[in-house]
């Protein structure tokens, strides 16, 4: 699947800040039935700095909300389509890195957990492995004080 995600965080303290995330990814169309099917979802928590030098970050985060996916299940001879709105939540780490002025690059890697509609018609949970890679922005300077104490001869 692919698609894109797009966040914002907001830092209270150098160590500690809350983030928003939401991502739609969309996946091949299923051959037996022709639909495609696709993963929606909109997710928010607290985000936990515990490293930082000048130019990188280090991220830890859980996230928790609402997932939406779409698709459809075979059933005998027959394909059901339909959608499942349920909870969903993700914990994570990321890794940022400045790169000019306002702009940062940021990789995460996610483990997210959703729910979705087997073949027997049930729901079940789902695991999956998120990785986004993103462009940041930042509207406030970033913090110069770093966390970690760089060895002295």
């Amino acid at each position: 699947m692919q698609g894109v995600d797009v966040g914002a965080t907001t830092d209270f303290t150098p160590r500690w800040g809350a983030t928003l995330d939401s991502s739609y990814v969309r996946g091949g169309k299923d051959p037996g039935s022709g639909h495609g099917s696709y993963v929606l979802d909109f997710l928010v928590g607290p985000v936990f700095v515990p490293a930082q030098t000048e130019n990188t970050r280090v991220l830890v985060r859980a996230l928790a909300g609402v997932g939406l996916l779409d698709g459809s299940v075979p059933v005998d001879q027959l394909y059901y389509r339909g959608w499942l709105t349920r909870f969903s939540w993700a914990v994570g780490t990321g890794i940022e890195r400045n790169i000019s002025g306002p702009f940062a690059v940021r990789v995460n890697v996610d483990y997210t957990r959703m729910k979705f509609v087997s073949s027997s018609l049930t729901v079940q949970p789902q695991n999956n492995i998120r990785v986004t890679a993103s462009l940041v922005f930042r509207f406030a300077a970033p913090r110069n004080k770093p966390h970690l104490a760089a060895a002295q001869p």
